[in-house]
């Protein structure tokens, strides 16, 4: 079968490479570098735009490389191991360069020349995730989608995994007791435990737990070297326990004399490359620049990621967030940490702004830490609230500069724009955005 040829003109959102033909239709293709002209087969049309991979590489590109994961193109979680490491960090600068130039504000399209720093780079370019899930098709195989399927490549380690992980994996997959379960699972997630350098199991069931599948579990933890805990959850029964994993994010915070730990229930959230995590505290606690003076506020704080360190800073910090093990962890976090200035409440984002403006309240340094989707609708909200500076973390450049075109429209300055590779081999890149209140706007 022969296949069309293609020039990559550059990389875009998403982790492709986009190429023009003659009449200026686009083509999106993964596996390709910018530059270099390639071979691929198409899968996906439309009017506009098509879809496909790169088959072949007639002209490399001096920054390709062998893949080191021999599952790689076909699992659908790494899109850049074809790609120096140096050259990741390049393309996710530019990536978000051009988001802030075709945002469609002057003002964000200049900050792609003066205010965007360069990206903060993983020490760790593999075994850096915290957690994985594993999938678990038809066929019972265990593994990641293979991309653009719902079948399983089964596995036996990742590279981006914890090596403890890949060491409990090896032995779970040979075990009777986890085959019986595997019928009556969806998925498994595997949680590095950083306090004991253990492992917990999340099987994420089809149907409540029966005896024999507790047995299972029971026999797994008993038998699998590093498992610590399996632990039972889906979405028509509650968990069949709870259990804390803790990670340390001192040593920047002395006031208690010992380490400040930070301690989450497995089904909550938790940021996966917690060496980067470090990081990223540390640039979010750098740009609140807070004081004994300051009051904060924390929207999608989660377990106190960055509440608990702020708050060993500022004078007192309200936590919002919409899931309730988080909000249970930021409560005992702040008891952990011995504070008094903590407030934690459960409740929608959204909703809980709006009740705040309505109630003429105002906090020096507002943080916001959104999912994928970000904060849309937010801005004039945020405005109202943010009296000195806001902190926007962002797991996604797209929905980022869309809402950065609505805060600098609601009197924000975007003072710095903070790159941090937090996910080493794919697309993804985390940014913290310094804004501060405009002062015309005051």
């Amino acid at each position: 079968m022969s296949h069309k040829h293609f020039h990559i003109e550059k990389h875009v959102h998403g982790g492709f490479g986009l190429c023009r033909n003659t009449e200026g239709k686009v083509t999106l293709l993964t596996g390709g570098i910018a530059g270099e002209e390639v071979a691929a087969k198409i899968h996906t049309r439309s009017k506009s735009v098509q879809q496909g991979r790169v088959v072949k590489v007639i002209q490399p590109s001096s920054a390709r490389q062998q893949p080191p994961c021999t599952y790689y193109p076909q699992c659908g979680g790494c899109d850049f191991q074809h790609i120096h490491y140096t050259e990741q960090l390049q393309i996710k600068t530019e990536v978000i360069k051009d988001l802030l130039r075709r945002s469609g504000n002057h003002l964000l399209a200049e900050a792609a020349h003066k205010q965007l720093l360069p990206p903060i780079a993983s020490e760790k370019h593999f075994h850096y995730r915290q957690r994985i899930r594993l999938q678990i098709d038809k066929e019972q195989n265990l593994g990641f989608f293979k991309r653009r399927s719902n079948s399983c490549i089964p596995i036996t380690s990742c590279l981006l995994a914890k090596e403890a992980i890949n060491s409990s994996l090896q032995t779970l997959i040979q075990h009777p007791a986890l085959h019986q379960l595997l019928p009556r699972m969806e998925a498994l997630e595997m949680l590095f435990n950083p306090g004991s350098d253990g492992v917990f199991l999340l099987c994420h069931m089809v149907q409540k737990p029966r005896p024999a599948d507790l047995k299972s579990g029971k026999q797994i933890e008993e038998t699998v070297e590093g498992v610590e805990q399996v632990i039972f959850d889906g979405k028509t029964f509650a968990p069949t326990a709870t259990a804390a994993l803790t990670c340390t994010v001192s040593p920047f915070f002395p006031h208690t004399g010992r380490p400040l730990d930070l301690s989450w229930e497995t089904g909550g959230f938790c940021q996966v490359n917690l060496d980067q995590n470090q990081h990223l505290i540390k640039t979010v606690l750098t740009y609140c620049d807070c004081t004994k003076l300051d009051s904060v506020l924390d929207l999608y704080c989660g377990m106190g990621n960055f509440s608990i360190p702020l708050a060993c800073q500022a004078d007192t910090v309200m936590g919002i967030e919409g899931q309730g093990a988080a909000i249970r962890s930021a409560k005992q976090n702040s008891i952990a940490a011995q504070l008094s200035n903590t407030v934690f409440q459960k409740r929608p984002v959204h909703e809980a702004a709006g009740e705040l403006v309505a109630e003429g309240k105002e906090f020096d340094i507002v943080v916001i830490d959104p999912p994928r989707q970000g904060a849309p609708e937010l801005a004039g909200a945020l405005a109202k609230l943010t009296r000195k500076r806001l902190i926007y973390i962002s797991c996604d450049p797209a929905t980022l500069c869309r809402d950065l075109a609505a805060l600098v429209e609601n009197g924000f300055q975007l003072i710095k724009l903070q790159p941090i590779d937090m996910f080493p081999q794919t697309h993804h890149i985390e940014c913290i955005a310094l804004l501060e209140r405009s002062p015309e706007k005051d």
